[in-house]
């Protein structure tokens, strides 16, 4: 069964956990207006930690979504 967690405090942002039979799968993610969720990174976890790496391709792409939307969706 996946698991969600908050992985900043920074813009809502969330990470998924999926745990396949030999992977273990990250999909980051943040809630957008109304029902809509957006997926922002996904990847496989090799290590035990998060790499930061990995978080910051996630924010960068968060910031860049919210950049392009109109000002009231914000």
């Amino acid at each position: 069964m996946p698991f969600s967690r908050s992985i900043t405090s920074q813009d809502s942002l969330f990470e998924l956990r999926i745990n396949g039979e030999n992977n273990i799968y990250r999909i980051f993610y943040f809630h957008f207006t109304g029902k809509k969720f957006v997926l922002l990174h996904a990847f496989i976890q090799k290590t035990q930690k998060t790499p930061d790496k990995e978080i910051k391709i996630a924010v960068t792409r968060l910031k860049d979504y919210k950049n392009q939307q109109p000002q009231e969706k914000r």
